[in-house]
């Protein structure tokens, strides 16, 4: 392969293992079904977790990623709870952006319950737009020169907060394998198959609160209306989003 052709086309950026699962995975289940190589890059290993354990987390990433089928997953191992927007860090996603040289990245909102999405997002910014420049060098892990890249298009996801979405994707057909890909990381949810509260000694968290899974769906089935779909994701784009098929953005079946 060529150092200029594209080893991921969608990449989605997250903070922790399951950010991606729980806020856009529907998409890049629709990405796959459409030919296209999908990847995804979690900056931490989620160790400050209230439950489950780093070891338990990585288990549950590698079942996500099965279930995903997805083409790469790499941590960059930067620390859970404090992310550092620093030099140092934007100059190694460069590095993992021109490796993998997406056309298109997903990244958390700029605004965010978790100070951990919101300091992801601004790294995923400033790198995604210094990647693209020439006289930032970088090397891959051979030594060799790595070519600027800046992905074509970069999408915020949701995740807690609210935003109004630039465009829904319609994530119908794959909306059950989307839900089995968050379900993975059952230490974190603290929910069997069924929907029944497993067993623990921790303490609650968002994420574990009762009505935690129909909530996912309903956002899904909220934005899904919307659009005449039965479920959607939606993303935001600082950039106006263009289509060269006017008929390709059609998705409602009644007017």
């Amino acid at each position: 392969m060529k150092q200029s052709e594209a080893i991921i086309d969608l990449l989605g950026i997250a903070a922790h293992p399951d950010d991606v699962e729980l806020s856009c995975a529907g998409t890049m289940l629709m990405a796959k079904r459409a030919g296209k190589r999908t990847g995804i890059l979690d900056l931490t290993h989620g160790e400050l977790s209230t439950r489950g354990t780093p070891e338990l987390r990585a288990k549950e990433s590698e079942e996500a990623t099965k279930i995903l089928q997805l083409d790469y997953r790499a941590n960059m191992g930067l620390p859970d709870g404090n992310i550092p927007v620093t030099r140092e860090n934007v100059i190694e996603l460069i590095r993992h952006i021109r490796h993998l040289r997406p056309t298109i990245m997903l990244t958390p909102h700029r605004y965010e319950r978790h100070p951990d999405h919101e300091a992801a997002s601004e790294l995923a910014h400033q790198a995604a737009f210094y990647a693209g420049l020439k006289k930032i060098e970088t090397s891959d892990n051979n030594g060799k020169p790595q070519e600027p890249h800046r992905p074509l298009l970069v999408l915020h996801f949701m995740q807690t907060y609210t935003f109004e979405p630039k465009i829904i994707i319609d994530i119908s057909e794959v909306f059950e394998e989307r839900m089995k890909a968050m379900r993975a990381y059952q230490s974190q949810f603290d929910r069997s198959d069924s929907g029944k509260k497993l067993e623990s000694k921790d303490r609650e968290t968002f994420l574990t609160q009762k009505g935690f899974y129909e909530w996912i769906e309903a956002r899904a089935r909220h934005y899904g209306m919307i659009i005449g779909a039965e479920f959607g994701e939606p993303f935001w784009s600082q950039e106006t989003i263009g289509t060269k098929d006017i008929f390709s953005i059609v998705t409602k079946k009644i007017a």
